[in-house]
């Protein structure tokens, strides 16, 4: 009898084996899917565009290409080369939006560029448009134009110099390393009593929220902001070829009263620095 138990209640086990196994609900099978991170391999694209009422050129300076955009997993309409035959796109002058045709009110404005991947991902590259009020022009500018390209030899690293209105410039890496992140500051270039250059560059404030002055080679350490811009500012070492030279002093704050430590404070050291024009 016990035999006979045994048998059945092994076999009633090994039915609700089956039938558990038979009524088991699979899990759905998994679906991978491919991340796709579009990036911009080349931005040509400035920041910032700095101008003066009345002396505009934005549409103009933004350069025809804007960018070079890249998605490698579904790659963009119209795109060309790389994995998918269509990896690359360009991103052309033509394709801006928001850019407004006002630009006659001081104030600032932003503009854009937009794509999408054939993947449906966006990647978006943005600019900025800054009107000044013609106060901040020069209203003596001095004889030599020092728009152009810089190279700093030590570094091998080139300035940027654009002319917002005559005798007002704008530049964005005073010291000349690759390795600082860009940030706009002004210079100007006005005519002196003997109808010269003579360079400025008022205290500004740096990347680290406190102050930055370029002031002559020679200068000397503590003083304040003040002094260097009354009796050391940058000068031009050589009109041939022309060749811009200071040396960087770093404040604690933007503040012409503030007195220069003798030491770095932020990003740069206390070297001078030569750029000659290419």
């Amino acid at each position: 009898m016990k035999n006979k138990i045994f048998f059945f209640s092994s076999i009633f086990a090994a039915c609700v084996l089956v039938i558990a196994a038979c009524t088991k609900r699979e899990d759905p099978d998994s679906v991978v899917h491919q991340a796709s991170v579009p990036y911009t391999a080349f931005n040509y694209l400035d920041d910032v565009y700095i101008y003066v009422v009345g002396n505009t050129s934005v549409y103009s300076d933004i350069p025809d290409v804007v960018a070079v955009i890249v998605d490698s997993v579904y790659g963009f309409a119209g795109g060309y080369g790389g994995k998918t035959g269509m990896d690359s796109l360009k991103i052309l002058k033509s394709d801006v939006q928001g850019l407004g045709s006002d630009t006659s009110e001081v104030g600032g404005t932003g503009y854009f560029f937009q794509k999408y991947s054939k993947g449906n991902y966006r990647i978006t590259i943005n600019s900025t448009v800054l009107i000044l009020d013609p106060a901040s022009a020069n209203s003596n500018p001095g004889p030599t134009n020092l728009e152009g390209n810089y190279l700093r030899a030590a570094t091998g690293y080139i300035m940027k110099v654009k002319e917002i209105s005559p005798g007002f410039y704008l530049l964005g890496n005073p010291g000349g390393a690759a390795s600082v992140a860009s940030k706009p500051y002004f210079l100007y270039n006005s005519k002196s009593v003997t109808g010269t250059d003579s360079l400025s560059f008022a205290i500004q404030e740096d990347l680290c929220g406190g102050g930055i002055q370029l002031v002559s080679p020679l200068a000397p350490d503590g003083l304040t902001s003040a002094a260097y811009t009354a009796l050391w500012p940058p000068i031009i070492a050589s009109y041939a070829p022309l060749t811009l030279q200071w040396r960087i002093k770093e404040f604690a704050a933007a503040d012409p009263a503030e007195v220069h430590p003798g030491a770095a404070l932020c990003n740069w050291g206390l070297g001078i620095r030569t750029f000659v024009k290419q």
